[in-house]
């Protein structure tokens, strides 16, 4: 509990039975439940987050998107928030953007990664690159001033979920979200900045660079000018 307020942090995970147990090690007391989101593991992803008192919610539908949904469908605490499975986000710091976020009287916060952070790597250099471009046309095409548009980390109030209309089943929910809460009537959204490095994950991967970021960027095309998508 956060200042009164019940939290719950929601992880998706496919097949993280590596990375998951340092991310799990790392969440602070503070935090009441936790819901991890087994995405068709073939591992023990399961059994791992089980073995840490975690709530497991099975979502047999692959994908980013589809493993919020069934993550936030089992959500009943005052705040949410978010990490990947991976390690790379700093679970440690839920407590300080839970704080902004109420003490600052918002609704949504998104951890912007340090651009200054990356490392260099051919693989760290194309994601800060694929980020940028798509941060960008975030901006030009929603005029809001969202720099780290693929952000996975967030806090936001639960009962948000209730105006805003999640449809991506894919990598393209992050953008979505952020667009659909930064536009809202009455909303109040910030961007925070957070510690991050592009080349330090646990297990395999998930992440295809430009199969995820060509969809992603035709994705912001359809929801800006309405044209339906069958896959994002």
């Amino acid at each position: 509990m956060i200042l009164d307020r019940t939290v719950t942090l929601v992880i998706p995970a496919h097949n993280e039975q590596e990375g998951l147990p340092c991310v799990l090690r790392a969440v602070p007391d503070c935090v009441d439940e936790v819901v991890v989101v087994d995405n068709c593991s073939t591992d023990n992803t399961a059994q791992v987050a089980r073995g840490f008192g975690c709530t497991v919610v099975y979502q047999p539908e692959k994908g980013y998107g589809s493993a919020y949904m069934a993550g936030f469908a089992a959500v009943r605490t005052d705040l949410v928030t978010t990490a990947d499975a991976d390690g790379t986000y700093p679970v440690n710091l839920i407590p300080d953007l839970a704080r902004v976020l109420l003490s600052d009287d918002l609704h949504f916060i998104s951890a912007r990664r340090r651009p200054d952070d990356h490392a260099g790597t051919l693989n760290s250099t194309l994601r800060f690159a694929g980020n940028f471009v798509l941060s960008a046309a975030t901006i030009v095409l929603f005029q809001r001033t969202i720099l780290d548009s693929q952000s996975g980390m967030w806090v936001f109030r639960r009962d948000i979920l209730d105006s805003i209309n999640l449809t991506s089943r894919g990598m393209a929910l992050s953008e979505e979200f952020k667009i659909k809460a930064w536009t809202a009537p009455g909303l109040r959204c910030r961007e925070v900045n957070i510690p991050f490095s592009y080349s330090e994950r646990m297990g395999k991967p998930k992440l295809n660079l430009w199969r995820d970021g060509v969809r992603n960027l035709l994705f912001l095309f359809a929801l800006r000018f309405g044209i339906p998508m069958t896959r994002a």
